[in-house]
This record gives C-alpha cells, sequence and structure tokens, in this order.
C-alpha cells in the first residue's frame, strides 16, 4: 500500500545544471551591491556645528566651542567615483568660542582643506561617512600644537545632518609653550570629537544626495 493522502508533504533530492544552448550566453546573478556612489547638490555646502567639542583623551582636556562651521564645495555633482574618493573639500572653517576651563580662550584654524567622502552603501538614508585629511592648529593660552587624522559617522540625506561616531585624530607634533606642562598634554594623544553639523545650503544651491548605481 503506498499510503497517499490529501495534503501529505514530500522531499525533493538531487541537482540542475543550466547548459548554455547554443548563442546564449552563462546564468549570472548579482547581490545589488555596488562599490561607486554619486553624489548629487551643492555644488555649496555650509555644515553649521552644534555643541561641537574636542577632547585629548590621555590629558583630560576638552575644548568646547560656540560656534564650529564648515563650508566648501562638491567636486563633480552628479560625477560617479569609488567610495572612499573624495567628494568635495571643506575648506573654510569659521571656530568661535572656544574655550578650555584652565587655558580660556583657545584658538583654532585650519592648516589646509579637510575633505568628505561615502564609504559605503547607505541604511536607509543614513549613509556612513568620513571627514578625511583633517588638519588643524591650536593655540591654547601660549601651549600650541598640531592635530592630524580623520573623523568617522553618519550623513543623513533627509535632515542633513552629520553625526560623528568615531575619530582617528592625534596631535601630531610636540606642544610648545609654558602652560602644556599644565593641560598634561604631549605629541601622539589622541583626539575625541563630539557635536553634530547640519548642511544649511547656500542660496543657489541644493541639499547634498547621494545615490548608487
Amino acid at each position: 500500500m503506498l499510503g497517499l493522502a490529501k495534503d501529505q508533504t514530500f522531499t525533493v533530492d538531487g541537482s540542475w545544471t543550466n547548459v548554455t544552448p547554443a548563442g546564449s550566453s552563462p546564468l549570472f546573478l548579482t547581490t545589488g551591491t555596488s562599490d561607486t556612489f554619486t553624489p548629487s547638490g551643492g555644488s555649496a555646502t555650509d555644515f553649521i556645528g552644534a555643541d561641537v567639542d574636542l577632547t585629548v583623551i590621555q590629558a583630560d582636556q576638552s575644548v568646547t566651542c560656540a560656534k564650529f562651521d564648515l563650508a566648501g564645495d562638491l567636486f563633480n555633482p552628479g560625477t560617479s567615483r569609488p567610495f572612499g574618493d573624495s567628494m568635495g573639500e571643506l575648506g573654510d572653517l569659521t571656530a568661535h568660542g572656544c574655550t578650555n576651563p584652565i587655558a580660556g580662550s583657545v584658538l583654532i584654524q585650519q592648516n589646509g582643506p579637510w575633505e568628505l567622502t561615502v564609504t559605503g552603501s547607505p541604511s536607509g538614508a543614513l549613509w556612513p561617512v568620513r571627514l578625511v585629511n583633517i588638519s588643524a592648529f591650536i593655540d591654547s593660552a601660549g601651549c600650541e600644537f598640531n592635530i592630524h587624522g580623520s573623523l568617522h559617522g553618519t550623513f543623513d540625506t533627509s535632515t542633513q545632518a552629520l553625526l560623528p561616531d568615531a575619530a582617528g585624530m592625534e596631535i601630531t607634533d610636540v606642544p610648545a609653550g609654558f602652560l602644556c606642562a599644565f593641560l598634561g598634554v604631549a605629541e601622539g594623544q589622541d583626539i575625541h570629537v563630539e557635536g553634530s553639523w547640519t548642511n544649511v545650503p547656500p542660496t543657489g544651491s541644493g541639499p547634498l544626495t547621494f545615490t548608487v548605481p
């Protein structure tokens, strides 16, 4: 007796191989991922800082700025490029009202343009980004030093908000000045960054957006 009945299930074993007919090509499948992105908008950008502070981790010294804005331009909007390639420069830093609890007023100046890039595919409107070639001179009441590195974070194309989540920055020279010993800052110490930036496009420019193929 076979014992077959309605609603019983079957299992299937074996395999199939596509033997391409003459004039046809083998079947290929893709994952839908891409290694390139296309920035659009701009071309001018103006990232307005909010609650930005920099902390020298090992020395436990922080600088808080009332204004820390970054303005610049997008490179070739509408042109595709690999993840990690620069999409624009932020070469105009406006840092005002920067203070340290010990040193008081602190001067922060760019040593050159900083660059922004996308590093991977998005999750919804949230894109992984990196600010690279960060280089700045800091004068904290006569204690002078330079910092260099990069800043990782996310950019939300729906709100134009840039949020840092990890920094790869450090003091790159021996701090010089009588107050440096009191501050405890030294070459090679790490810099942590908190706060956020929101791109407020200048007149004539549009919001910053990205697409992948």
